[in-house]
């Protein structure tokens, strides 16, 4: 889901946002939580990040650190439930 003001990229994708923050962690800005239980990972919307978004989504073979991608699910898992 891309924000209206393209400035933002807005996904709800737990996994993709853990992509998106190993690959580039600068990218993340926060959360945005809509009604009682969804809730949606914000990023900087640039020419990077909408490049790894399609290479997720094409499935393209990335380098990347299994133990980092997955301290990153926990941590969004963490902001979901709120336990940060």
């Amino acid at each position: 889901m891309q924000n209206k003001n393209k400035e933002q990229y807005i996904t709800s994708d737990l996994k993709l946002q853990a992509f998106l923050r190993t690959m580039i962690p600068n990218s993340f800005i926060g959360i945005n939580k809509t009604g009682s239980q969804k809730v949606n990972f914000v990023f900087r919307s640039n020419d990077m990040t909408i490049e790894f978004i399609k290479g997720y989504f094409a499935g393209e073979k990335y380098l990347l650190s299994p133990q980092i991608f997955g301290n990153y699910i926990d941590l969004g898992k963490d902001l979901i439930f709120g336990n940060i």
